[in-house]
């Protein structure tokens, strides 16, 4: 987690590289493992990347999150939504499918019980901004938290369900995504 972190990096190095953010301990873990699940992705035993999801009831402690989920919930106040991330994939492992894979992982998993996944990234994460742009997920309209300005996405989890996503699972070596 540290190193999703970007601790020890600058501003500029963080933004271009992307971190986590928000506070993490046993309580907080301890309330998402109950929800939906945190999903994990190991290459040869080791982990290359983490997606968290949470359902709106166990994210009390983050208020960005709060408010993402409030705006998501006003574009269509009937569907099941969840929070997607925090998400990291470690840098070894960047570029070679772990996220596509725990997207398509969650968005299986999930889909039976959930119409959307609801994301937020702070305006000066450029590196999640482009991820989150890049997977096609649907932009809302930003706001602004305690000085910091976010961006909220939505996305349906059939996006993550075509055969050309499966294929991109099945061909990424030694990935299995696990839900605990």
């Amino acid at each position: 987690m540290e190193e999703a972190r970007g601790e020890g990096l600058t501003n500029e190095e963080k933004s271009q590289q992307g971190f986590v953010q928000g506070p993490m301990d046993q309580d907080i873990l301890g309330r998402l493992e109950s929800g939906p699940g945190i999903f994990v992705a190991e290459v040869n035993g080791e982990m290359a990347g983490f997606a968290m999801s949470a359902e709106k009831h166990h994210i009390v402690h983050n208020p960005p999150a709060i408010k993402a989920m409030t705006e998501a919930a006003a574009t269509d106040p009937h569907l099941n939504q969840f929070l997607y991330g925090p998400t990291a994939v470690a840098r070894a492992y960047q570029g070679q499918g772990i996220l596509t894979g725990l997207l398509v992982a969650i968005s299986a998993h999930l889909s039976a019980n959930f119409d959307q996944g609801v994301a937020f990234v702070e305006t000066t994460n450029r590196k999640s901004l482009s991820v989150h742009r890049h997977y096609g997920m649907t932009e809302l309209a930003s706001f602004e938290i305690a000085g910091r300005e976010y961006i909220p996405f939505v996305f349906s989890p059939k996006l993550f369900q075509s055969p050309e996503r499966a294929e991109l699972l099945a061909a990424v070596t030694n990935l299995s995504p696990l839900r605990k």
